[in-house]
């Protein structure tokens, strides 16, 4: 499983054409009676902001690592994972991805609000106007995703603050500052 994930995590094509064949998947069984080439040519329309998205960000994390689309994966796996790079080159490079990345999700609350009143709205119309075994389906899905999504949410953010306990933040002009504390020196950001 981890190869696929590495693989998947190097070649976003792959990743964006997955995720639109299951996206159809569900669409397909939510709504039986629709052709199946209308319901993938509209969900590859749709996914196109997300693709621009996804691509965005990705040349974001290998500006801010100075690597390729192989270092940002090696780095996301070892965030996962936990483990702490040994050269220092790539130490800081972990450290300056972690400091991105908790900047980005800064306002990780207030989106996943926004996702629950977006999804609440989708099931409440579901209700209202399909039959009860299509409105179940959909508050389910609703419901499993919303609560994938915030343990994906809290997860993350715990293993991105775990890091950068572990790398240490860098300071003004990109220096480390360390901290020390009864008998251990920690990085800390900011402070000398």
């Amino acid at each position: 499983m981890r190869r696929l994930n590495t693989w998947l995590g190097e070649h976003l094509w792959a990743t964006v054409l997955l995720s639109v064949f299951l996206a159809g998947l569900v669409i397909l069984l939510i709504s039986p009676g629709r052709s199946w080439w209308e319901v993938f040519l509209r969900v590859g329309a749709i996914s196109l902001g997300g693709v621009g998205f996804v691509f965005h960000r990705r040349r974001k994390d290998k500006r801010v690592t100075g690597g390729s689309d192989r270092t940002v994966v090696g780095l996301e796996e070892r965030i996962r994972l936990g483990r702490v790079p040994e050269d220092a080159g790539e130490r800081e490079a972990m450290a300056r991805l972690v400091a991105h990345r908790l900047r980005q999700t800064r306002y990780r609350w207030w989106a996943l609000a926004g996702l629950y009143v977006l999804f609440g709205a989708v099931a409440v119309g579901f209700a209202s106007t399909a039959d009860a075994p299509r409105a179940a389906v959909v508050l389910a899905l609703a419901a499993a995703f919303l609560a994938w999504m915030t343990w994906t949410s809290v997860n993350q953010h715990r293993r991105l603050r775990s890091m950068a306990e572990q790398v240490g933040q860098t300071g003004r002009g990109g220096a480390a500052r360390p901290r020390h504390t009864e008998g251990h020196t920690t990085m800390r950001r900011g402070t000398a």
